[in-house]
């Protein structure tokens, strides 16, 4: 079962890395055998998200912002069943809507922090809404605001806060008010596979779109830990041009951990068994 760890306790873990000059990752993780094996292969922090569980299912990662389920009920479960069992010394961040009228959200989080979980990340998050849907929202009260209460209200349970926003206004917002330990721009869904983005920036428009909001985030909280996401950042190779053309201290993985991992290597092991012929000369 993973160890839940102290906000101080999760950030001396990941300065330490820093310090050895070793890119950060965090990874989503939709399922306990996906937990089970990133975790072995070293991660930094382990994510649950609506999304993971919808990569999994063979679905687009925004099914994660459509009324399809409860989000943090689906998270809680994805939690306690499957990922905290296979997970044993990576601190577990869960992403938590904090847009949800129905829960208490402070008893939400204590119940998180009470089965192991470390930390939490505003997502899904009306950041992603843009023009008319997202001015409305906030005008008729599910606004960005409670996500960035949600994030308020874990640090005060000691919990590890992670911070997306998608927009300079918003990421100004989000530092000024909530502060997170970890900022995370959200380029955009990943390109590639059968349900990337593939209008998606190149790495390029990835890296310089990131570094504007970097600069930003650290401008107000200059010991913010940063972390590049989405669009372009597909490969390693991807990452670590992140890690050379911005300020990023590493990077958080969704479908290009968990479903690039699967997709064509699973297609491809099928084929290969399927490859097999039954001799002739055995009749």
């Amino acid at each position: 079962m993973a160890t839940r760890y102290t906000r101080q306790d999760c950030l001396d873990r990941l300065r330490a890395e820093i310090a050895r000059d070793r890119g950060l990752v965090m990874t989503g993780a939709g399922s306990g055998i996906c937990a089970k094996f990133i975790e072995r292969g070293g991660v930094d922090l382990i994510g649950i998200y609506n999304t993971g569980y919808f990569r999994m299912q063979g679905y687009g990662s925004l099914a994660g912002m459509l009324p399809i389920v409860d989000a943090n009920e689906l998270v809680f479960r994805i939690a306690q069943r499957e990922v905290l069992p296979q997970v044993h010394t990576t601190p577990v961040v869960v992403g938590v809507n904090g847009v949800d009228p129905l829960r208490d959200m402070r008893l939400f989080l204590e119940d998180l922090r009470r089965i192991g979980v470390s930390g939490v990340h505003n997502f899904p998050t009306v950041g992603w809404f843009d023009g008319e849907f997202r001015r409305t929202l906030e005008s008729t009260g599910l606004g960005y605001g409670h996500e960035i209460k949600m994030l308020q209200t874990a640090r005060e349970l000691d919990m590890l806060t992670v911070g997306y926003a998608f927009n300079p206004e918003d990421t100004r917002r989000l530092m000024t008010e909530a502060a997170p330990d970890i900022y995370s721009f959200h380029a955009g869904i990943t390109m590639g596979g059968t349900t990337g983005d593939a209008g998606a920036s190149s790495r390029q428009d990835t890296a310089e779109r990131s570094q504007r909001h970097f600069e930003i985030a650290r401008g107000i909280k200059p010991d913010v830990i940063l972390l590049a996401h989405g669009a372009a950042i597909v490969e390693p190779e991807d990452a670590q041009y992140m890690l050379d053309h911005t300020d990023c201290d590493g990077v958080q993985l969704g479908s290009s951990i968990e479903r690039m991992a699967i997709e064509q290597p699973l297609e491809t092991r099928a084929a290969t068994f399927k490859a097999g012929r039954i001799p002739r000369t055995r009749n």
